[in-house]
């Protein structure tokens, strides 16, 4: 089940062993990384008929991905390259550097290892300290620093005119951490705009031949976050609706991070991007 992969995938702990070289091979992080993962929470799936956002997976098949997975996203996602280039800068450290090739992470991000489970390349267009769109952040502008948004990597994307095979690609979409921090600011009202504004660009992505989407959830329940993965999970399914040859997903990394904190109550950071 796809949502059984993608926490498999997100609960990357960390490595059993490192790169000893710069490299990036395709479907072989279990080369360097301990793949064999136990779930720290077994995952309850729903179905996309439910009226409250729930996991769900709707005609998406890992097993038929076998071209690219394209993460688009923030730095739970980022690879250091948001080009869509592939390979990505390996997840290896240099120095003391503790960022993985650049990564907010001490490895492989959770796309890169769904991309491993499937062969799969890898291209991604996430950045670090992503929003959905800076301009519905008065907070972020007044910072007067470069903020990449999801509208930008839509737009990088796009200019690209690839050509991967739709039915063996999977879209990843991953974005709301730096939004929900600004809410607390701006106002969480303009979180169910957040949430107009990944649906409209991923009309866009399916407009240019996007075919399996994944949206992810934000990690926590707190004030506001709860309304803004209900918007994800309605504004998915009216996607679905006006466009029924597209497979969906939607995951809840809620309960997976509470999961992690009730093991690790001291974790420095999060297990999901470790």
């Amino acid at each position: 089940m796809l949502h059984h992969s993608l926490l498999l995938a997100a609960l990357a702990a960390s490595a059993s062993g490192f790169f000893s070289k710069p490299s990036y091979t395709r479907g072989t992080l279990g080369d360097g990384w301990n793949c064999s993962l136990q779930l720290a929470f077994k995952p309850t799936c729903g179905k996309f008929s439910s009226a409250t956002y729930v996991n769900a997976n709707s005609g998406i098949d890992l097993r038929k991905i076998k071209t690219a997975v394209v993460p688009f996203g923030d730095s739970w996602t980022a690879m250091n390259d948001s080009t869509g280039a592939y390979p990505p800068p390996p997840p290896v450290f240099l120095g003391t550097y503790s960022m993985a090739g650049g990564r907010a992470s001490n490895g492989p991000t959770w796309t890169e290892y769904i991309a491993n489970d499937t062969s799969s390349e890898v291209h991604p267009y996430a950045v670090g300290g992503a929003v959905t769109d800076l301009t519905l952040w008065p907070t972020a502008i007044s910072r007067k620093i470069n903020i990449n948004s999801f509208t930008n990597q839509t737009k990088i994307f796009l200019s690209q005119n690839n050509t991967w095979d739709p039915s063996t690609t999977l879209y990843t979409i991953f974005f709301g951490i730096n939004d929900y921090t600004y809410s607390k600011t701006d106002g969480f009202d303009i979180l169910l705009q957040a949430a107009e504004v990944i649906r409209n660009q991923t009309e866009l992505l399916v407009a240019a031949g996007a075919k399996n989407i994944l949206t992810a959830g934000l990690y926590h329940n707190q004030t506001g976050s709860g309304p803004y993965k209900q918007a994800l999970y309605d504004n998915l399914k009216s996607l679905r609706k006006q466009h029924p040859k597209i497979n969906i997903a939607f995951a809840d990394f809620f309960p997976l991070w509470n999961a992690i904190n009730r093991q690790v109550p001291t974790a420095p950071e999060s297990s999901i991007t470790r």
